[in-house]
């Protein structure tokens, strides 16, 4: 195995794709996660967690041998070559199917907030470490449960402070019909294309007829209108059927009167093959990566030795706090900081204002103490509330009220 070596001082950057983070960003995100996971319990969804490593097999038979490349791979004493997950859906459904359903559980609400891993390319911008949080309903074929994640969806837009995102929906059903009548060679060519959407290689992709006019026409089938165009260029049965899902799915989401837009865009294609009908992403006003993104799978199931059909989708937090451009709520602590001989009784005063709740460092009244909600100065006979420039001399039984006070004055 050759170790790449370089001449900069490595032990003090970190990798190219993952970053840190601040407390700020940090609390941030929890306040988000801590959001999307009352939703999904308000919704029936329990979380449940899987591990970050995984057999490389798990994900090449549940994803396909194409996502290898976007695996950050690794071998464990033993020999056995691993992988971090590059997203939860395959370890999700690899739990569902040899645990959950042969135990009799139909259907399952799965929620979840976890760290994913891919490796990706250079240049790309894409992170190859970031948070995902999302569902999976597993083991119901009806439409009805895609109306319900699409709708899910939407609300937790809202939640995030996103309501001004589009959520486009599509079907796989229907590229696959057009494509189902090309040469498997042309079909897997206009599929790649259609996915980095380089148009303009789409030509000379298929011989002249109703297979090259959809593909290039798919691109435009956007919007209201998108399903009527689309009707006309419909190949074959699973194409029509797939125009006829989208309009129940359509009727059903407007039921739930959300405030988010939803548009048709049958051009739309998931980065993982194993998406099987309705699909959806959605992006914020700016544009740019989806924030959200699922769909329907309902072969994948089958691949870990219990066949069931399943959809759900999955969020990308950092994305989803960059468009709603939140900031974290960073609790100042209080400080105690304490005279000579005062250290016995600042750590009282420390312990009953923890037991309280509040955020307390402690130090010896020397060193400068900054950014804090207010100080508590502790001699041996003398307790001192410090907030601003208003002080508060108090008892020792006094003390947590008057800290309850100087911080809420401070914050």
């Amino acid at each position: 195995m050759r170790i790449r070596t370089s001449g900069r001082a490595r032990w003090r950057q970190v990798p190219v794709g993952v970053r840190d983070q601040t407390a700020e960003i940090v609390a941030a995100r929890r306040g988000l996660e801590a959001r999307l996971l009352a939703v999904f319990r308000r919704w029936g969804y329990e979380e449940v967690a899987t591990p970050v490593l995984e057999y490389l097999d798990t994900f090449l038979h549940g994803a396909g041998p194409g996502v290898s490349d976007r695996l950050l791979k690794l071998i464990d004493t033993g020999g056995e070559v691993l992988a971090l997950r590059p997203e939860m859906t395959v370890p999700l459904a690899r739990f569902a199917a040899t645990r959950l359903l042969p135990a009799g559980h139909a259907p399952v609400r799965l929620a979840y907030v976890a760290e994913v891993f891919r490796g990706q390319e250079r240049g790309s911008g894409r992170m190859r470490e970031f948070t995902q949080a999302g569902v999976e309903l597993i083991g119901d074929g009806r439409l009805y449960a895609d109306v319900e994640v699409i709708a899910l969806a939407a609300e937790v837009l809202g939640v995030a402070g996103v309501g001004d995102a589009v959520i486009s929906i599509g079907h796989a059903g229907f590229l696959r019909g057009v494509l189902s009548t090309l040469p498997a060679e042309a079909a897997e060519a206009a599929r790649d294309v259609l996915y980095r959407r380089a148009f303009a290689d789409l030509p000379g992709l298929a011989p002249a007829g109703p297979a090259r006019e959809a593909l290039r026409t798919l691109p435009t089938l956007r919007g209201d209108s998108a399903l009527d165009r689309a009707g006309r260029l419909a190949a074959g049965a699973e194409s029509r059927q797939a125009l006829e899902a989208l309009r129940a799915v359509l009727d059903g989401i407007e039921a739930h009167r959300h405030r988010v837009r939803v548009e048709v865009d049958l051009g739309l294609i998931r980065d993982f093959d194993y998406y099987s009908g309705v699909v959806f992403e959605a992006h914020g006003a700016r544009g740019g990566m989806p924030l959200l993104g699922g769909g329907r799978y309902d072969g994948l199931l089958a691949r870990f030795g219990h066949s069931a059909p399943a959809t759900g989708f999955a969020i990308g937090l950092e994305r989803m706090l960059d468009a709603a451009g939140v900031r974290g709520d960073r609790r100042r602590p209080v400080a105690v900081v304490f005279a000579q001989d005062a250290y016995p009784a600042a750590v009282g005063v420390t312990s009953r204002l923890r037991e309280a709740g509040e955020a307390v460092v402690i130090a010896p009244e020397a060193p400068g103490i900054e950014d804090v909600a207010c100080l508590v100065r502790v001699s041996a006979d003398r307790l001192l509330v410090v907030a601003g420039d208003q002080e508060i001399e108090t008892s020792d039984a006094e003390v947590t009220a008057a800290v309850e006070a100087a911080v809420g004055r401070a914050r």
